[in-house]
């Protein structure tokens, strides 16, 4: 119980953005909605109207899957004595405008940044005591992929209400290809951190949630597509782990 309360005050004093990650959240998030929104301005030509209303909609599921992201990572940095900073990549996010452009709105490129962890002195007892460390950075980027597949399994559900509605159908394929984008090993990307937190950690969740994302895709009941995905992430560990890690790991 103490821990809860411990929490909620913690997300109380440390949870708000600051202006500067507010407005790299703003641009990232409206850079984001323009790509995916940027085969939808008309459906056999050019409708400004059209358009507004789909990049607005875009916007609109960016915005929620960037937050809810972000949100997840927030939540357990603070669990565990960090305050998270969200920052903008304006190289990926230029590149992925470039990519747009290039394919005519075809590839999606989710790339809105990364995050930089603040270590709290005072709410560290208990936790590795030297301040920031790479298990930490990597658990906690994990944990935001983690709420990108709960709101996926959400949307999934909440579409089986709404089989026609358009907008539930793209926010799905957002969020799978932002999730999938995320695991990439690539700074400041999540799946850098992921990968020099713990190998062992990264050998499991890229296959697991890999899987799982692409289960949903071909709609596979969303319990079954979270059994197989688990069964698949722990056998390719242990292959992991017997093929490599248990050779080269020498200990502290």
């Amino acid at each position: 119980m103490a821990e809860l309360i411990d929490l909620k005050d913690k997300i109380r004093r440390y949870y708000k953005f600051t202006p500067y990650e507010a407005r790299g959240l703003i641009i990232a998030i409206l850079a984001v909605g323009f790509i995916i929104s940027f085969k939808d301005w008309g459906f056999e030509r050019f409708s400004f109207s059209v358009g507004l209303l789909n990049l607005f909609n875009a916007i609109l599921v960016a915005a929620l899957s960037i937050l809810v992201h972000d949100a997840g990572q927030r939540l357990w940095g603070l669990a565990i004595g960090y305050r998270i900073e969200f920052r903008m990549w304006t190289l990926g996010l230029v590149g992925a405008l470039a990519v747009a452009f290039i394919s005519n709105g075809s590839i999606w490129v989710i790339v809105p940044g990364g995050f930089m962890l603040h270590h709290l002195a005072g709410h560290r007892l208990g936790w590795f005591r030297y301040g920031v460390n790479y298990f930490g950075q990597g658990i906690v980027a994990l944990a935001g992929c983690l709420f990108t597949l709960m709101l996926i399994i959400f949307l999934k559900i909440l579409g089986a209400f709404f089989p026609n509605n358009l907008l539930i159908g793209k926010a799905v394929m957002f969020n799978i290809i932002y999730l999938i984008t995320s695991l990439l090993p690539i700074p400041p990307l999540d799946g850098s951190k992921i990968f020099f937190g713990s190998r062992m950690l990264y050998a499991f969740a890229i296959p697991a949630l890999i899987v799982a994302a692409v289960l949903m895709i071909v709609e596979v009941h969303v319990f079954l597509a979270l059994v197989l995905s688990m069964l698949v992430g722990v056998v390719l560990w242990l292959v992991y782990y017997i093929s490599f890690e248990r050779k080269v790991w020498k200990g502290p």
